[in-house]
């Protein structure tokens, strides 16, 4: 937390958002196959021994576990691991199913995942229809879970959301259908962005309640070539809610990670003076410059990034990871407000001994006084 406060620490803090694979090579022991379960790397079953929240327990349990043997310096919890507890997935067909939110998943038992391929919305009919999931019905032991566990070893604990961006779209069955309908019926596109928003809201208040120390809201708004929509778009439907989300959190005196990929530096000024949050993840290496992040922002936001987890982690030799966390912490690091980070998740196609080469290079590079760009002075 002391980093978020753009403090400097006797080292560069670490985050690493690890898939199941990872979690079970460092702990030794295998992650439980949840039947509700559609996000974040649980593998997905259509018949389990386990209910569900037994799997998820016992799963954030190896996660936190896997944290403390990597060496790494965060807890985390997310909206994708809570839902209304009368909630069973409606499938569709044998391994096609829709979950609580009207999005619609395929599974591959081979590799134990799922993926996304539609959304129930199509229609403001549709959405008449729909019945949003209530947040006061959603079982968050989970949370209480997290929250405890890291009081036992000091662990700042993220409560990940989802909010306005690619959440609605999902629900809308794509990108797409949501764009065509900004401008075909744009009526439509707004009750569903408010619809997730509300609901999302009092997801991070119940979370709150509970403990979480972060609120990262994860909804991407941005490709590698720019912002996914107009600026007057981002300004009518999707910071509108973010700023609401800012300004409760802050309320609470909780910072709020905003997190998207793809290049948003030709509206990242204005995007932080309207909606107000405190930090900004992961800073995509192929398509932004994290120096250059730092020396406009660092004064005002915290950074978390950036480590390539398109090429370097995945494929690259023990000297190349080296080499990019090392140019990771010079851009970040100088004065504080900087946590380490993948830039995105540890994903299936990671080197395993690439993952420890990043903690290990972390702790001896990231030693402070260290980085070596200067944040100028940020005036609104």
């Amino acid at each position: 937390m002391a980093a978020i406060h753009h403090e400097e620490l006797d080292r560069v803090p670490i985050y690493a958002g690890l898939d199941a694979k990872f979690v079970e090579l460092i702990t030794g022991k295998r992650h439980a196959s949840a039947k509700s379960y559609i996000g974040g790397g649980v593998p997905v079953a259509k018949e389990v021994s386990m209910s569900d929240y037994e799997v998820l327990e016992w799963n954030q349990r190896l996660s936190h576990e896997a944290t403390r043997k990597l060496g790494t310096d965060v807890f985390s919890v997310s909206d994708y691991w809570l839902w209304p507890e009368s909630y069973t997935p409606q499938y569709i067909d044998k391994h096609t199913f829709i979950d609580w939110w009207g999005k619609v998943y395929r599974r591959l038992p081979k590799v134990g995942t799922n993926y996304w391929i539609d959304g129930i919305l199509k229609t403001e009919e549709d959405l008449e229809n729909f019945v949003p999931p209530d947040p006061d019905e959603f079982n968050y032991d989970l949370v209480d879970f997290a929250v405890k566990d890291a009081k036992d070893g000091d662990y700042p604990v993220i409560g990940g959301i989802h909010l306005a961006g690619m959440f609605p779209y999902l629900m809308m069955g794509g990108i797409d259908n949501f764009s065509i309908n900004l401008y075909m019926n744009r009526r439509f596109t707004k009750k569903v962005v408010k619809m997730v928003a509300d609901v999302q809201t009092e997801i991070a208040v119940n979370m709150l309640d509970r403990g979480v120390d972060i609120i990262a809201e994860t909804d991407d708004i941005a490709g590698a070539s720019g912002p996914f929509w107009s600026p007057k778009v981002m300004k009518e439907l999707i910071w509108p809610p973010i700023k609401k989300m800012v300004d409760l959190c802050h309320r609470r005196g909780v910072p709020y990670l905003k997190h998207t990929d793809g290049n948003i530096m030709s509206f990242l000024r204005e995007f932080v003076d309207y909606c107000g949050f405190d930090g900004i993840n992961p800073i995509e290496p192929q398509c932004m410059d994290m120096g250059e992040v730092k020396r406009l922002y660092g004064e005002r936001l915290y950074i978390r990034g950036n480590v390539d987890i398109t090429w370097v982690i995945p494929y690259g030799s023990e000297a190349d990871v080296r080499a990019d966390v090392r140019r990771a912490i010079d851009q970040g690091a100088k004065g504080g407000g900087f946590i380490l980070s993948e830039s995105n998740s540890f994903h299936p196609n990671c080197k395993f001994e690439n993952i420890l080469t990043y903690v290990d290079e972390a702790k001896k590079y990231g030693v402070y006084p260290c980085g070596k760009v200067e944040a100028e002075k940020y005036e609104q």
